[in-house]
């Protein structure tokens, strides 16, 4: 009889047991919202249901010149992509908390009528509309692995941004206009002088000109690389040009952007 208890017990407990494992990877699991009333604003921002929501893991270029950076090529492309996705697709949102701003922060999901779920991060980014952006306390290394691929994605096929690695003015210390050509893409060449960290962005300078990397792009997708072997050497950098303090400036995103010239 007291074998039969213990045993009803054993079993009582490993239901109760499983029962919380059951609850607690339940609350684990990330919350999508459904939304249906959207209005594009740009390529990496929306406004569901009247909230103005910033969507995180990318940058897309500027469309308008109000912003602290420039108007972008690609921009529009970018805005036009993320209509197409909501209007294509059932939309949720997961949302990450909000910004300094007040905009709500979210990953973009799309699910076509065959129940196939889309990343838009990562969609958008393939097709070279956009590079990526990362902040710790909103990453989630699934989503972001895929907008990293997206991105290497782009660059092996030469798409959007990349589309103009061939063609792209080359910006060097002897152009005297080279404000003409912010915000567009462009290739940077110069002869390193400089590599150091401050306030969580690297710094690759030269007498004339500067490339930045953010920590956190340098710390999940640049695998290490070791920055400090580009001093003294003349290298090209692809991307976006910004004026940033009189100088010309682009800030990296991926290795594969910086060519060595000797």
């Amino acid at each position: 009889m007291l074998k039969n208890k213990n045993y009803k017990l054993q079993a009582y407990l490993a239901l109760v047991s499983l029962i919380f494992l059951i609850v607690l990877l339940n609350s684990c699991q990330p919350v999508q919202e459904v939304v249906s009333y959207i209005q594009v604003v740009d390529g990496d921002t929306l406004k569901a249901n009247g909230n103005t929501v910033r969507i995180i893991g990318i940058d897309t270029p500027e469309t308008y010149s109000g912003s602290s950076k420039p108007v972008g090529e690609f921009g529009q492309d970018a805005k036009n992509y993320l209509g197409w996705f909501i209007s294509n697709l059932k939309i949720s949102l997961e949302f990450k908390g909000q910004d300094d701003y007040g905009r709500k922060l979210a990953y973009v999901f799309g699910t076509d009528g065959s129940n196939n779920k889309y990343l838009y991060e990562a969609s958008v980014t393939e097709l070279g509309y956009a590079r990526p952006l990362f902040y710790s306390d909103n990453y989630v290394s699934e989503y972001a692995q895929k907008i990293i691929n997206a991105y290497k994605s782009a660059y092996d096929k030469k798409l959007g941004i990349f589309s103009k690695w061939e063609i792209a003015p080359v910006i060097t210390s002897s152009t005297t206009n080279w404000s003409n050509y912010v915000g567009r893409i462009v290739w940077l060449d110069m002869n390193v002088e400089n590599v150091y960290k401050y306030s969580g962005i690297w710094h690759i300078t030269s007498t004339f000109a500067t490339v930045k990397i953010r920590d956190e792009e340098y710390r999940y997708i640049f695998n290490n690389y070791n920055l400090y072997t580009l001093k003294n050497k003349k290298v090209k950098f692809y991307g976006e040009l910004w004026n940033d303090e009189g100088k010309p400036t682009i800030m990296l995103r991926a290795p594969f952007e910086i060519v060595i010239e000797n």
